[in-house]
C-alpha cells in the first residue's frame, strides 16, 4: 500500500501469508462471486427487453420467455452465491484456523518474562476475539469487497452503455461518498483499536475475578470487584458507542448521497422519457442498474467498518507475532545429562530498573550431590531454580549444566534433563492420573504414574478420592488441598526421571511427618541424580549433603548443617528462630 494509506491498514498485509496458503479456495470462492455477479447484472437487461417487447406490442409468449430467463438467472445466481459464500467462509475458518494455531505455538515459546508484563486476560482476548476480528475481513470482508466491486464496475457500465451523459451525472454524488468515506477512514480505525483495547480489559477483569472468586469473598470484597467490572464494560460500552455514531455518521451521509443520486435519474431521466430521447425500456434498466448500484455503495461503509476493526486486531496480533522468543541455542547438548551445575559469577535482574536479584554467585554441584538453598524470602532461591529451567535469560557465561552453558541447550533438552516443583502449583482441570502423566517425556505408563505416586506419598489420599487416580481435581486443583496439590505435582516431576531435580519449597504445605516420609523415598527414587532444593524449612537439611545460604542474592556461607551451626553466623541464626517459633506453636 502506498505511504499515504490509512493508518493501520498495513496491518493486513501481514495476512497475505496465510491467504495464500489457501489461494487456490479462494480463487475457487471468488470466480463464483464473479459469475454470480454477471447473472446479477443480466436482470435488468432481461427487463429492458420485456418492456421494449411490451411497449412495440409483442405477444405474451416473448414476455413470458423473458421472465423465465430472469428467474432461471435469479436461481442461477442463487446457487452461485452459495457455494461461494460457502466457500469463501470456509476459506477463512481456516485462516483463522492457522493463526489461532501459530499464535498459540507463538506463546509456548515465549520467556516467563512476556507474561509477567502481560495479563492472561489480554492475551486471550488478542488470541480469540482478535482473531476473530481478522477471520471476518479475509470472509464476509473479502466476499463483500469482491462482489460489491464487480457489482458496482458492472452496474456502472452498464449505465455508461445506456446513457452516458446520465450516467456521468449520477456519479457525482458517488464521488461525495467516497470522499466521505476517505475522511472517517482514519476515525474508524482509531476506535475500532479502542474498542478491542477496551474488550482485553474487560476480559482481564473478569478472567482475575473468576480465578479469584474465593479470595473475594473471603475478603468481602463483592462490592469493590463488581465496581471494578462494571467500570471496564462501561469503558467497552462507551468505545462501542463513540464507534456507533461514527458509522452512524457514515451510513446517513451515505444513504443522503444515493437518495440524491436517485432524484437526479429521475428528475433528468424522467425528462428524457418525456421529450422521447430515452426509452421506457431503457429508462427502466437505468433505474434497476442506479438501485442496484445502490447496495455496493451502502455495503462499503459496513465493509470499512470491518475492514478497519479487522486492521485493528490484526496490529494487536502482530504486537503478539513480534514479541521477542527465548534466544535459540548455538550448539547442541551433550547426549545425555549427567546432572553437573556450574554457577559462575552470575548476576541477574528482572528489569533493567530494579535491583539485581543474584549478585556474582558462584556455586559448583557435583552430579548426584543434594544441595539444599537456604535464606530469607527474596534472598534469590528461587530465580536461582528458573535460570536453571531456562524460564529466564541467564547471561552468557554465567550458567552451566555438564560443562555447556544453558544458553546453548535447546530449550526442549534443558527442559527434559530437569523436572520441578516451582512455589506456585497449577495442576490442570483433569484426572491425577493424567497430570502426572503430564510431567513424562513420550508414553507413560500406569506403571509409571503409580511409582510416582507412591514416591510423592500422593497414593496414601487416592482411597479417599471416589475415583481414585482417576479423580478430576478441578481448575488449578481447586478439590485438592495444598498438601495434595503439592505431592501431585512433585509425582508429576518424578515420573519424568530427570537428571537434575529442582524443589521450590516444594514440601511446605506437608506436615513434618510426611515430610520425612516424602524425603525417606526420594533418597531411594533420585540416587545418584542431581538435587537442588530452596526451603524455608531446616528440617530438611540434615538430608542434603551440602547446605548453600543467600542473602540479599549473594552466596554468603555453605557447608554441612553442622558446620555452618558451628560457625554461628546467618544460618545458625535463622535456625535458632525457626525452632523458636515452632515451640512457641507447640506450647
Amino acid at each position: 500500500m502506498s505511504g499515504d494509506a490509512p493508518a493501520g491498514l498495513s496491518s493486513l498485509k501481514a495476512l497475505l501469508p496465510y491467504v495464500r496458503r489457501r489461494r487456490g479456495r479462494f480463487a475457487a470462492a471468488l470466480s463464483l462471486v464473479f459469475v454470480s455477479t454477471l447473472f446479477a447484472v443480466s436482470a435488468p437487461a432481461f427487463v429492458k427487453r420485456a418492456v421494449d417487447a411490451l411497449e412495440s406490442g409483442a405477444d405474451r409468449r416473448a414476455v413470458g420467455w423473458f421472465a423465465l430467463a430472469l428467474v432461471a438467472a435469479g436461481l442461477a445466481r442463487a446457487l452461485l452465491v452459495f457455494r461461494g459464500r460457502y466457500g469463501m467462509i470456509t476459506a477463512s475458518r481456516e485462516v483463522e484456523n492457522d493463526l489461532r494455531t501459530e499464535l498459540y505455538a507463538k506463546m509456548l515459546r515465549l520467556p516467563a518474562r512476556f507474561f509477567d508484563e502481560n495479563s492472561s486476560g489480554d492475551i486471550a482476548s488478542r488470541v480469540v476475539n482478535d482473531v476473530e476480528g481478522v477471520r471476518m475481513v479475509v470472509g464476509v470482508g473479502a466476499m463483500m469487497v469482491a462482489s460489491s466491486g464487480l457489482l458496482f464496475a458492472m452496474s456502472l457500465t452498464a449505465m455508461f452503455l445506456l446513457d452516458a451523459p446520465l450516467a456521468a451525472l449520477t456519479l457525482v454524488p458517488l464521488v461525495l461518498v467516497t470522499v466521505v468515506t476517505w475522511l472517517l477512514t482514519n476515525r474508524i480505525y482509531a476506535q475500532s483499536e479502542t474498542v478491542q483495547d477496551r474488550l482485553s480489559e474487560v476480559s482481564t477483569a473478569a478472567q482475575e475475578n473468576f480465578t479469584g472468586a474465593r479470595v473475594i469473598r473471603a475478603f468481602s470484597r463483592e462490592a469493590v470487584e463488581n465496581a471494578r467490572f462494571a467500570a471496564a464494560s462501561a469503558g467497552y460500552r462507551e468505545a462501542n458507542l463513540d464507534l456507533s455514531r461514527t458509522r452512524g455518521v457514515a451510513w446517513g451521509l451515505m444513504t443522503l448521497l444515493i437518495e440524491a443520486t436517485i432524484g437526479v435519474t429521475l428528475w433528468v431521466g424522467g425528462r428524457a422519457l418525456v421529450a422521447g430521447t430515452m426509452s421506457k425500456g431503457d429508462f427502466t434498466a437505468f433505474m434497476a442498474y442506479q438501485l442496484m448500484l445502490s447496495w455496493p455503495v451502502i455495503a462499503m461503509g459496513w465493509v470499512l467498518t470491518l475492514v478497519q476493526r479487522g486492521a485493528a486486531c490484526m496490529h494487536r496480533l502482530e504486537g503478539l507475532l513480534a514479541a521477542p522468543e527465548a534466544e535459540a541455542p548455538a550448539a547442541a547438548p551433550p547426549p545425555a545429562a549427567r546432572g553437573a551445575v556450574d554457577v559462575r559469577g552470575l548476576t541477574f535482574s528482572y528489569a533493567a530498573d530494579r535491583r539485581p536479584a543474584l549478585r556474582d554467585v558462584t556455586l559448583s554441584v557435583a552430579p548426584g550431590e543434594r544441595v539444599a538453598l537456604v535464606g530469607r524470602t527474596g534472598a534469590g532461591k528461587s530465580t536461582l531454580l528458573q535460570l536453571m529451567l531456562g524460564l529466564y535469560p541467564a547471561p552468557r557465561g554465567t550458567l552451566f549444566l555438564d560443562g555447556v552453558d544453558v544458553c546453548d541447550w535447546r530449550r526442549d533438552a534443558l527442559r527434559g534433563a530437569l523436572s520441578s516443583v516451582p512455589q506456585d502449583i497449577f495442576l490442570f482441570s483433569d484426572t491425577l492420573a493424567a497430570n502426572i502423566a503430564f510431567g513424562g517425556r513420550g508414553a507413560v505408563s500406569d506403571a509409571d504414574i503409580s511409582e510416582a505416586a507412591e514416591a510423592s506419598r500422593l497414593s496414601a489420599d487416592l482411597p479417599a478420592f471416589p475415583d481414585g487416580i482417576e479423580q478430576v481435581v478441578g481448575e488449578r486443583g481447586i478439590t485438592l488441598s495444598g498438601g495434595q496439590k503439592q505431592r501431585a505435582a512433585l509425582a508429576r516431576a518424578l515420573v519424568r526421571r530427570p537428571a537434575v531435580l529442582l524443589l521450590d519449597d516444594a514440601l511446605s504445605s506437608v506436615d513434618v511427618h510426611t515430610e520425612r516420609d516424602i524425603l525417606d523415598r526420594l533418597e531411594a527414587r533420585m540416587a545418584g541424580r542431581t538435587c537442588l532444593i530452596a526451603t524455608h524449612r531446616f528440617s530438611i537439611v540434615s538430608r542434603v549433603d551440602r547446605v548453600v545460604v543467600l542473602d540479599d542474592g549473594r552466596v554468603v556461607e555453605q557447608g554441612t548443617h553442622a558446620e555452618l551451626m558451628a560457625k554461628n553466623g546467618l544460618y545458625a541464626e535463622l535456625a535458632r528462630r525457626q525452632r523458636l517459633e515452632e515451640s512457641l506453636e507447640q506450647a
